[in-house]
C-alpha cells in the first residue's frame, strides 16, 4: 500500500505525470467550449438569440457616454488586427532571439494566425449579418462569432500562458496575468457590443471558439516542453 502511494505520488510529480494532468485539463476544457459554442450554433439555426441579444445589448448600451465611447473606441483597438500583429511580432523576436524559446514563439503565432484563419472560416460558414443598429464604429464583414472576442482569446490567452510560465520559472508572483489577462479579453468582447457592430451572442460564441483553440495550442506547447525536458 505504501509502495503504491509513492508510486502514485512519483507519478504526479514526474513530467509525465504533469503533463497527463495538463493534457486532461486541457481536453476538458476544449470539450466543453466546444459543447457551449456547438449550442450556441444550435440557437443561431433555430432563431432562438433574439431575445438574449436585445436584452443584453440594450444592457450594455445602457451605460453610453461621450466617455465610455471613448474608452470602448481605444480598448476595441487592442483586439485589431495591426495591434495584435505588433505584439506577436514583438513577442515573437524576444523569445525567438533573446529567450531562445523556439516553439514558444512559434506557438505564439499558430495563436494568432490559427485564430484568425478558423475564425474566418466560421464567419462565412454562417453568415449572420451584424446587428441593424448604429455602429459607433466602421466595421465590415460577417458577424459570427466575433473576430475580436475570439482571436484575443487566443492570442492575449497564449500571451498571458507563456507570461504566467515565465514568472512561475522566475518564483514571481503570477497572479496579476491571472487577473489582467481575462480581463482584457473580457473587455475587448464587451466593447465590440458596446459600439453596436456585434451581438452578445457573437462575443460570447468568440470567446467559447477562442478558448477551444487557445486550449490546443496550451497542450500542443505542453507537449514539447514535456518531450524536450
Amino acid at each position: 500500500m505504501i509502495r503504491l502511494e509513492g508510486l502514485k505520488n512519483s507519478l504526479h510529480s514526474s513530467p509525465l505525470g504533469k503533463l497527463g494532468s495538463r493534457l486532461t485539463w486541457g481536453i476538458a476544457a476544449c470539450s466543453l467550449l466546444l459543447l457551449v459554442f456547438a449550442k450556441l450554433v444550435e440557437d443561431l439555426l433555430y432563431q432562438e438569440l433574439g431575445l438574449f441579444d436585445m436584452v443584453v445589448g440594450d444592457f450594455i448600451r445602457s451605460f453610453a457616454s461621450s466617455g465610455a465611447t471613448s474608452a470602448a473606441v481605444v480598448i476595441t483597438q487592442a483586439g485589431s488586427a495591426s495591434v495584435e500583429i505588433s505584439l506577436m511580432l514583438l513577442v515573437g523576436w524576444y523569445l525567438l532571439f533573446r529567450l531562445k524559446h523556439k516553439w514558444e514563439a512559434v506557438v505564439l503565432c499558430g495563436s494568432l494566425a490559427g485564430g484568425w484563419l478558423l475564425n474566418t472560416v466560421l464567419k462565412h460558414t454562417f453568415h449572420r449579418t451584424r446587428p441593424d443598429i448604429q455602429h459607433l464604429i466602421e466595421v465590415g464583414g460577417y458577424s459570427f462569432p466575433s473576430g475580436h472576442a475570439m482571436i484575443s482569446t487566443a492570442f492575449y490567452g497564449m500571451l498571458g500562458y507563456l507570461l504566467w510560465l515565465n514568472l512561475r520559472e522566475r518564483a514571481k508572483p503570477a497572479w496579476p496575468v491571472v487577473i489582467i489577462t481575462p480581463c482584457l479579453i473580457f473587455f475587448i468582447g464587451g466593447s465590440r457590443v458596446y459600439l453596436g457592430v456585434h451581438f452578445p451572442s457573437d462575443v460570447i460564441a468568440g470567446f467559447a471558439a477562442g478558448g477551444a483553440w487557445l486550449a490546443v495550442c496550451i497542450i500542443g506547447l505542453e507537449t514539447i516542453r514535456k518531450n524536450k525536458s
